[in-house]
């Protein structure tokens, strides 16, 4: 009789069985000696974003080489292309059989060969909001990554792009992820521009589901993942946090790749 009064779940538990099991095929696939020993919770904040620049492309640049740091793929071939230069081709044939990642300034892995240099560009809209830029980097990113797996994520080809919004938030991109995953208009209508906003392909509740796996198996405070969150997430998270700890099997599972 007192069921009634346990607290709902915050996303469906078909849902959280998929979050579980692409972080399961993420392990498996993209380093987990990376996401256990080095990988950060990146933050919006100077400490991780530092640098002054003084036109739209140096600030899509200055975001895009640290993105890429933080993604622990420096040692890959990817280029940062203007708009009005970038052109929308199959992506090139990367010479690699060793997927590991390296976030460590000094990463010293060696250099991944492709046929031609792996091309990013950018919406310049989005560089007024830059954690809408560094996601949008952080899901381009990992969906090169995912390309060269040896198994497809967790519901195959339909599910890509949001498997790899998944995999953005397993290299530690989920505070930026969640704060950009919905954009209130507001009441100024002229103050909203639709065109600066990512976008998504993950609901809100499950990047802030996904976010509180990456923090529960990096042993992540609360305080420390919910500093930059938006206001209106954090009760969110804990309520994900919850949701999560009640599923200690799902979490051993995940455990077991760490060596």
């Amino acid at each position: 009789m007192f069921n009634v009064f346990k607290a709902s779940p915050l996303i469906e538990p078909e849902s959280a069985d998929w979050i579980f099991d692409t972080f399961a095929w993420a392990l498996s696939q993209f380093d987990s000696d990376e996401f256990f020993q080095r990988s950060r919770l990146i933050q919006p904040s100077n400490e991780f974003f530092p640098g002054r620049v003084d036109s739209v492309h140096a600030k899509a640049k200055t975001i895009f080489e640290h993105s890429l740091n933080y993604a622990g793929l420096k040692h890959w071939p990817f280029q940062l292309v203007e708009p009005q230069h970038f052109l929308q081709q199959l992506p090139p044939s990367v010479n690699n059989s060793n997927l590991a990642r390296n976030s460590k300034r000094e990463n010293t892995l060696p250099a991944v060969q492709a046929s031609s240099p792996l091309q990013v560009s950018y919406n310049p809209q989005q560089t007024l909001k830059p954690e809408d830029l560094s996601s949008s980097f952080a899901h381009a990113l990992a969906q090169y990554l995912a390309m060269q797996a040896t198994q497809k994520p967790p519901g195959g080809g339909e599910y890509f792009a949001e498997a790899t919004e998944v995999l953005g938030i397993f290299m530690g991109f989920g505070v930026m992820f969640a704060n950009s995953a919905y954009t209130f208009r507001g009441s100024c209508g002229r103050c909203y521009n639709g065109a600066a906003n990512r976008q998504a392909t993950l609901s809100e509740d499950e990047v802030i589901f996904a976010l509180a796996l990456y923090c529960r198996l990096k042993n992540t405070s609360t305080k420390d993942a919910t500093r930059f969150l938006k206001s209106h997430l954090k009760s969110s998270f804990k309520k994900a946090s919850k949701q999560i700890d009640q599923q200690p099997e799902q979490l051993q599972r995940l455990f077991k790749f760490q060596a």
